[in-house]
């Protein structure tokens, strides 16, 4: 969450290789963390669902923000942070309960 958070800046001084260094560090270990959660996650339990779905959909808004650097287009980066946001918040709420 802490390397998530320094994309702004990144973003908004187009600093498009520093944003890459942290979609491919950062979050690419974050993306394995996520998994692992889900798979330590009962098979009973309504959320591992929910839990997996989101891992999905939070790394295609990493993709969007890749994407997006790409073509330097800050604004459709800064979208896509924020939807990844959202979603990172809901995903640690939902692990953090089951």
């Amino acid at each position: 969450m802490e390397a998530l958070k320094r994309l702004p800046n990144y973003i908004t001084n187009k600093q498009w290789s520093n944003v890459q260094s942290v979609l491919t560090g950062p979050m690419g270990s974050l993306s394995y963390n996520m998994n692992e959660l889900v798979k330590l996650t009962d098979e009973d339990n309504p959320l591992k669902s929910q839990c997996k779905d989101l891992t999905g959909n939070i790394r295609k808004d990493l993709y969007g923000i890749s994407a997006a650097i790409a073509n330097k287009d800050g604004t459709q980066a800064l979208m896509n942070y924020e939807r990844a946001t959202e979603k990172m918040e809901t995903f640690v709420k939902l692990v953090s309960s089951v």
